[in-house]
């Protein structure tokens, strides 16, 4: 994964600004070595001296720059390189097929001077589990130029990394694939004013201390302890007790005190982590256009419903472009999962403009409930005799606050607010399956559980899959209730509209009925009155068709409408045909 980077599966093409920024331990718990992982990110030849292997990485290619940023305080003379291993180098080889010698030379340098600092790191590291170095890895914008690449990525390390005490070992690494990124290396002791190493971590007594953090102090304490060559080391040491509840004993019957490790120079706290993370977003941001900004959050961190990508790496592109050309036996799993996973994210993408949609159609129907509440109940031409009509929403079958009265047909809007409600649940349980699947998947790298792995992957992909489909079709049907939904508030605005202008009608008539009501709500017309009569035929008018509309809403569902409509459609042509037939017969 890369900044800007254009992932090809099959036919498809999709081009994705996405942040990638790892960091790892090189140690040697885990058989990793820092000489090798140096010649690695070089592209050249590098010698461990502890061991005397030698790591080649010589047809690396796509490094394009290269660089040793040294901290103020590590030794000088480690960047001076021999003239005996200089005039050893011009009669190699390599330096006379070299087709620029100046450039062989100079690289040849710079190798040499990062060989000297990680062999002197392994000097100093010499427990079976310490820890060699920290690696990142850490992807570039592919819109700036190579000298911004360059200078951007220079000044990044220099305030993060060089101006704390680091030594930093870089390059830039790119295939013209659109796949830009940096391979960072750095120190993980500090050196001291004397050019010497300093101590990673710092072991010291463990001192009572109060509720503030601060260490207790009571000379008069039995376990009050000061040290002699600096005094500032003091305060009431905590001792080391055994099951029984005493002190325990060195084997010279010395009192055994608890000790603690603090760290010397801040830089393994998990906090640094996410600052180096958000500095390196911070600095691609200060150089790209506000539309390609980049956040190093998370999804869930940044609020968004969607599933984020697994690394591909090249080895899986590699298989998927065998499997694509007939070559190979079977498609990498990692790019089947990125395929369900960006198909999922255009699922959740368009449930979130769905639920906007049904939120705003939703709102618009309870300010239209609001309204017919608030409606005058019309019992007189100027309205001396109105009283609000609490029953007038009756006909919605809703509540005040907008909900189904129980006891009531549930309408289309209720189906479309359940519609929404359960795509919202199932695109919380969407991300859950991903995490599920992800568990669900054992390491290749474990002997006699590789086909166990391949086939909690295929069964996840199957479960997945099924579930998309079924996402799918439910995400039509709520549509499909949300535009009919639109159209009955549409039409109930166009009744509103009409009866607005008949209130107006009769006002402008000022004429009043036998008992100062409406004419149609007694069944006479008034004496003189030639628009009374036209009113009496709107309001019967807008009867009919509020009783169309109350016909409708008498279908709970979209199947019913589906159905009553397949009904229509059959007499329809079965009358069709029966006319048809008689035509026929006629013609005869």
């Amino acid at each position: 994964m890369t900044l800007a980077a254009v992932a090809k599966y099959g036919k498809e093409k999709e081009t994705m600004a996405i942040f990638h920024f790892t960091v790892k331990i090189i140690g040697r718990s885990k058989g990793k070595s820092v000489i090798s992982a140096s010649a690695y990110l070089n592209g050249d030849v590098m010698k461990n001296e502890e061991t005397g292997r030698v790591s080649y990485y010589i047809s690396k290619k796509e490094v394009v720059y290269t660089q040793l940023m040294m901290c103020e305080n590590a030794p000088p003379e480690w960047a001076e390189v021999p003239e005996e291993t200089i005039k050893g180098f011009i009669k190699s080889v390599r330096y006379k097929r070299a087709e620029d010698k100046t450039t062989a030379l100079e690289k040849f340098k710079l190798t040499y001077r990062k060989q000297k600092l990680w062999n002197e790191v392994l000097k100093v590291e010499k427990d079976s589990d310490a820890q060699l170095g920290r690696s990142f890895e850490f992807a570039l914008p592919k819109e700036w130029g190579r000298q911004e690449q360059i200078a951007y990525t220079t000044d990044y390390i220099q305030r993060n990394f060089v101006a704390k005490g680091m030594c930093a070992d870089w390059s830039i690494h790119d295939k013209d694939d659109g796949n830009p990124h940096v391979h960072l290396l750095v120190t993980m002791r500090p050196f001291k004013t004397d050019h010497t190493w300093g101590n990673k971590e710092v072991k010291d007594w463990s001192f009572m201390k109060d509720d503030r953090g601060e260490v207790v102090i009571d000379t008069a304490h039995p376990n009050w302890w000061q040290d002699k060559k600096n005094p500032e080391r003091h305060g009431i040491r905590m001792p080391l007790i055994d099951a029984e509840g005493n002190q325990k004993l060195d084997s010279r019957n010395r009192k055994q005190w608890k000790r603690e490790l603090t760290d010397a120079t801040g830089w393994n706290s998990p906090k640094n982590c996410e600052l180096w993370r958000s500095e390196w977003a911070k600095e691609c941001n200060l150089h790209l256009p506000k539309e390609q900004q980049i956040d190093h959050r998370s999804y869930q961190r940044q609020g968004k419903i969607a599933i984020p990508t697994i690394h591909e790496g090249a080895d899986a592109r590699k298989i998927e472009r065998k499997y694509q050309d007939g070559t190979g036996n079977a498609p990498s799993w990692k790019i089947e999962e990125n395929r369900i996973i960006i198909r999922q994210n255009a699922i959740l993408q368009k449930i979130q403009i769905l639920i906007r949609n049904a939120a705003g159609v939703m709102q618009r129907w309870k300010e239209r409930l609001y309204d017919i509440r608030r409606k005058q109940g019309g019992y007189s031409h100027n309205g001396g005799y109105d009283k609000p009509n609490r029953e007038a929403a009756g006909d919605c079958g809703r509540n005040v606050s907008g909900n189904a009265k129980q006891g009531c047909a549930v309408n289309k809007v209720s189906g479309t607010e359940q519609g929404v409600a359960e795509i919202k649940q199932r695109a919380a349980r969407a991300v859950e399956n991903i995490t599920k699947y992800r568990r669900n998947v054992v390491s290749f790298g474990k002997a006699g559980q590789q086909d166990q792995g391949t086939g909690n992957r295929k069964s996840a992909m199957e479960r997945i899959s099924r579930e998309t489909q079924q996402r799918e079709r439910r995400l039509a049907e709520t549509e499909y209730r949300m535009a009919e939904t639109r159209k009955q508030i549409e039409k109930v605005r166009g009744v509103d509209e009409r009866i607005r202008n008949l209130k107006a009608r009769r006002t402008d008539t000022g004429t009043f009925g036998t008992s100062g009501r409406y004419a149609e709500r007694n069944g006479t017309e008034g004496r003189g009155d030639n628009g009374i009569t036209e009113a009496v035929k709107r309001i019967a008018e807008i009867k009919r068709e509020t009783q169309q509309r109350e016909q409708s809403r008498e279908y709970s569902s979209i199947k019913e409408r589906l159905e009553a409509k397949k009904r229509i459609v059959a007499e329809r042509e079965k009358e069709a045909r029966k006319s048809r037939k008689r035509h026929q017969e006629t013609s005869r």
